[in-house]
């Protein structure tokens, strides 16, 4: 190393240092997206068990309102038959014989009930059809949030650190072999 100058030693001290600081604040940049990057992989955890949550409510909505629509249609038509046989007792008290006109009567009874009881029907699997799209558009947003956790705790905040490294090492071995190329050493 007798051959080297002073400002030939300096210049690549200088160009580790410069390598080394680099290194150290590229690393500190690096561990604070590390830290960014860990809050929004929790953020998007935190959010994905709310939707799923969401979803198993929505599904609990869902069968409560059909359940709900089960004993409407069933009082409907409960009411419906109380109707006919009030219907059929007030007839059969004024000596009325139950054929024709009100036999007609009383089957229209029973069809509106039965028209009644069927819109109750309808109306509750409508509602519960609601709650189940709710229920899929949560456990998609739920699958969302999952992959975008993995994804964001699968990438790799300390590649920006070590590009710094090895440029640096790079800029570094490139003036030292400059420098051996200029004292007349080939490598």
């Amino acid at each position: 190393m007798s051959g080297m100058s002073t400002a030939t030693i300096l210049s690549l001290g200088l160009s580790a240092a410069g390598t080394a600081v680099g290194f150290a604040g590229q690393l500190q940049q690096q561990q604070t997206k590390q830290q960014a990057v860990a809050a929004t992989a929790a953020q998007a955890v935190y959010q994905s068990q709310v939707a799923r949550q969401n979803e198993e409510v929505m599904k609990r909505r869902a069968d409560e309102a059909l359940r709900q629509g089960r004993a409407a249609e069933e009082n409907s038509r409960r009411l419906t038959n109380q109707r006919i046989g009030a219907q059929t007792a007030r007839l059969a008290a004024q000596g009325t014989d139950l054929e024709g006109s009100p036999a007609d009567i009383l089957g229209d009874t029973a069809a509106a009930g039965e028209v009644d009881s069927l819109a109750l029907r309808a109306k509750a699997a409508r509602e519960a059809y609601d709650y189940q799209v709710a229920a899929v558009g949560y456990g998609n947003t739920g699958v969302l949030e999952t992959t975008r956790a993995l994804n964001t705790a699968d990438s790799s905040p300390y590649l920006g650190a070590g590009a710094s490294l090895l440029s640096g090492a790079s800029m570094l071995a490139d003036k030292w072999r400059n420098f051996e190329l200029n004292n007349g050493r080939a490598l």
